[in-house]
């Protein structure tokens, strides 16, 4: 299924309202009211333990098989190339010097930004950029090239967000620069971890707090009916009031469902690296109602 099938996502979140507002009305204001509180604490339960218990999780388990990945992939040069091949890429007829930029990325006083920038506007003998546009452009190039570096060895998912981590902060790439444009003797492991601690991991942490949403609200929401069921098994309606605040009840067991639901499309939709026919921003965003669940949960 398409983009034209946005439609789907609300037929299902309707859907579950629905249900869990009859459920609860024909269970009464006791039984829903159990039930509702339950799926409230489940969610909070589950974001709160999955939230704090994610990073540790990754780098358990995770973080060591990454750290090899990226070693692997950062060859002699490959910063400054990549560095280079994007400036050519610009369009304003740049033809990088590869001596130049060597002796930039070498040196060891740290001022890449400025550097970089005196250069782009220097490279043809004339000014190219405006100052801050100029420092757009340099720090564009890094989050390019260390996005194209981890995508060598992980999803693409992964490379978008450590491009978007180097937007976001660009200050790290004067700790790393010096670590990944190394000569002949040079050792890859650093600016792998570099990268790995400060650029890939929160797509794997995003991953852990996803699927633990998952694992423990639903492990929560049973415990939950359980626990209606036993303690109100005797408790029928049998007032018209029960049963529409019982129904009222439903809302907030439906909404709770439908959040869980949400965080199972965005690990879906993470795990396909939003390329997915169904499971992707995109068919996401023309839906009318579940969107609003889908762009709360895309916070984590």
């Amino acid at each position: 299924m398409g983009s034209q099938f946005w439609w789907f996502y609300d037929i299902i979140a309707i859907a579950i309202l629905l249900i869990c507002i009859f459920l609860s009305a024909k269970r009464g204001v006791l039984r829903g009211s159990i039930a509702a509180v339950g799926c409230v604490i489940a969610i909070a339960l589950a974001f709160g333990v999955s939230t704090s218990a994610a990073d540790s999780a990754y780098r358990n388990t995770m973080r060591s098989s990454n750290i090899k990945k990226v070693s692997k992939v950062i060859k002699k040069d490959v910063f400054m190339n990549k560095y280079s091949a994007y400036l050519e890429s610009l369009g304003v007829n740049i033809t990088p010097s590869t001596e130049k930029l060597d002796s930039i990325f070498s040196s060891k006083e740290g001022n890449y930004d400025e550097a970089l920038c005196s250069y782009i506007n220097n490279v043809n003998g004339r000014r190219i950029y405006e100052d801050d546009e100029a420092l757009e452009v340099v720090h564009e190039g890094y989050a390019v090239v260390v996005s194209e570096i981890v995508s060598q060895c992980m999803s693409k998912y992964t490379a978008e967000v450590a491009a978007n981590e180097i937007r976001r902060d660009p200050s790290g790439m004067n700790e790393l620069i010096p670590m990944i444009h190394y000569r002949e003797d040079g050792d890859p492991v650093p600016p792998a971890k570099f990268i790995t601690d400060n650029y890939t991991a929160p797509a794997y942490v995003t991953i852990y707090k996803l699927t633990g949403i998952v694992i423990i609200f639903a492990a929560a929401l049973l415990l939950t009916l359980f626990t209606s069921f036993s303690i109100a098994s005797k408790s029928e309606p049998t007032r018209t009031s029960e049963y529409i605040i019982g129904g009222f009840t439903g809302v907030f067991t439906g909404a709770a469902i439908i959040f869980v639901a949400a965080a199972l499309v965005r690990l879906w939709a993470v795990l396909g690296s939003n390329e997915m026919l169904f499971f992707n921003n995109e068919v996401i965003d023309k839906s009318i109602i579940f969107k609003y669940f889908y762009n709360i949960v895309s916070k984590i």
